[in-house]
Order: structure tokens, then sequence, then C-alpha cells
């Protein structure tokens, strides 16, 4: 009841810093696709196509390096404002947040993770002496962070545009297409393990410490403070 009637508010007036925001994030979007040019199809391919990840990681050119933080920026921007969405439609709002106080706790709480990801990672690379192996996963998997964040941006612009049922089918469509993307991660992370002949175990014990298990606990916390 109390999401229905946060939503309700939210249709009838949609505050003005949605539109800035998400004109500002489409130009900053059109400044990427102009600037890099085919290098973000690339990123985009190499999604699908191990092989075009692989020389890419390999590459690790200037231009590829700046490409990479600006999109993984944008990931933090685009997911950050959707998860915004998704709570004010759910009804559950972190420590009573609201605005862009909690659009900004969303930053920080994706930025938190990808980084305790990173961390956690580089440790155990560190700890196994397969540096290396681990940074090309990283790379591998982190493709897809970047493909979510390119994906949900025209969704995100039909999710506050629209209303009624329409609104409802993008809704679920929307958090579908985050879904796909996490499977294809999973897909990618097996089919990693397999080219690069990492024993099977310790991929199941990466996937359950460092993908289940953190959105495990980090559901449950924000259980808790909803």
């Amino acid at each position: 009841m109390l999401g229905q009637e946060i939503l309700l508010k939210a249709t009838i007036h949609q505050p003005t810093w949605y539109f800035i925001y998400l004109f500002l994030l489409t130009g900053f979007f059109a400044w990427i696709r102009v600037y890099y040019g085919n290098i973000i199809i690339q990123t985009v391919q190499a999604s699908v196509n191990f092989q075009m990840a692989n020389r890419m990681f390999n590459d690790n050119s200037l231009l590829q390096n700046q490409l990479d933080k600006v999109l993984y920026l944008f990931y933090f921007l685009s997911m950050g404002f959707l998860l915004y969405y998704v709570e004010l439609r759910l009804g559950r709002i972190p420590y009573d947040l609201h605005g862009l106080l909690l659009f900004l706790f969303n930053l920080a709480l994706l930025a938190g993770v990808f980084l305790g990801r990173l961390l956690m990672l580089n440790m155990a690379g560190v700890f196994f002496n397969r540096i290396k192996v681990l940074r090309e996963y990283l790379y591998n998997v982190f493709i897809f962070n970047k493909l979510t964040g390119i994906a949900i941006l025209p969704l995100i612009f039909l999710l506050v545009y629209t209303r009624g049922i329409l609104q409802d089918v993008i809704f679920w469509l929307t958090l579908l297409v985050v879904f796909g993307i996490f499977l294809m991660r999973l897909i990618r992370g097996v089919e990693f393990s397999y080219r690069k002949e990492v024993l099977i175990f310790y991929m199941f014990l990466y996937l359950c410490a460092l993908e289940i298990v953190p959105l495990v606990l980090l559901y449950r916390w924000l259980e808790g403070v909803l």
C-alpha cells in the first residue's frame, strides 16, 4: 500500500531533476558513442564473444582503459537511478531516505559492492598466485556491468515517462533484462574457468563466496534497514 502511494505521487508529479538527470545521462552516452566509436561496439560484442573479450584484455590500450573507466561510471549512474526507481515502486526505502539522498545512497552502495569484490578477488589472486588469471576473469565479468548500464538507459526513460499497464510491463521487462545479463555473466564465468583450465571446485567456491553469498547478505542487510 505504501509503495503504491509513493509510486502514485511520483507518477502524478515527476521531480524536475528526473528530466535533467536523464537528459544529462543521455548526453553522456552520446558523447561516449561519438568519442569512442567502434570501441564501444566491440565492448558490446565482447559480451557474447569470448575471443573478442580476450583480445580486448590483451590489447590493454590507453583508449580502451579510458573507455572501461567511463563505462563503469555510466553503469553506476544508470543502475543507481534504476535502483532508486525500484525502491520507490516497491516502497522499500533504506533509512527513510528520499530524493537525491536516496539516489546518492544507491551510488555509494553500488560503488562499495564493486570495490569490495575487486579487493577480495585481488587478494585471492595474490593468495593463490593467480593474479593475471583473476584480473582477466574480472575483465570478462565486468563487461556485463558495462552492458547493463547501456541496456537499461532507454528502459529507464520508458519507466519514468509511461503510465498504467504499459509501465508495469516495462518494469518487469527491465528486471528481466537485468537478470538476463546477470545470467550471461555467470555463464561467462563458467566458460572462462573451462577455457583457462580453472578447477570446477575453485569456480564453485568463487561463485558461492563472491557472487551468490554477497547478494544474499546484501538482501538480508537491506531487509533489516527497510
